[in-house]
């Protein structure tokens, strides 16, 4: 099960948010937000230098099947979740397996959004794509993502050290979480 499988474009939604596809359009927003040092290093990616790298970004990464610009009601976008997938992942994954990713503005940080989010996609990946297990990959420095998946009720597995982004070509240790569907 690749689950590589198109969505409808349906909304996820919650109380206080929709996650929706990414569209062309989105790509002066994703580039405020992506410019960001403190967005881009902590997620393994280099700061977004203009609109246009934003716009490829969207065509080419966030078009993804079961990936999502995390927007608030009023359709204002506050950040990225998806899920992926074997051949598309960091993690070493199985057929009913996917990694979840993640992150938002700084604008957005400390107001429960990502763990908002997360529990949204994580019912679509577990009861809609009948999903079995979910992983995600944090930097250990990152300590608000860290709470994230705790509050999602993800297990700690594993770390690894001293691994290279190979984006930004920064040396990091790995935190590996696991939620097994119940």
């Amino acid at each position: 099960m690749q689950n590589n499988k198109m969505r409808d474009n349906t909304p996820l939604t919650s109380s206080r948010l929709t996650l929706r596809q990414w569209q062309l359009s989105d790509s002066a927003n994703l580039y405020e937000l992506a410019k960001n040092p403190n967005v881009a290093l902590i997620t393994g990616w280099n700061p977004h230098q203009n609109e246009e790298e934003s716009r490829y970004v969207i065509e080419h990464i966030l078009c993804k099947p079961h990936t999502f610009a995390i927007c608030l009601t009023d359709n204002t976008i506050i950040g990225s979740i998806g899920l992926h997938f074997q051949g598309n992942s960091n993690c070493p994954l199985k057929e009913n397996e996917a990694e979840l990713g993640y992150w938002l503005g700084e604008p957005f940080w400390g107001k429960g959004y990502a763990t908002e989010a997360s529990k949204v996609i994580i019912k679509y990946g577990f009861e809609q794509l009948g999903l079995q297990r979910l992983m995600a990959i944090v930097y250990e420095e990152n300590k608000a993502s860290k709470h994230v998946l705790e509050k999602c009720d993800f297990a700690f597995q594993h770390s690894l050290e001293k691994q290279i982004s190979p984006l930004t070509g920064l040396i990091h240790t790995h935190l590996f979480y696991v939620l097994e569907k119940n």
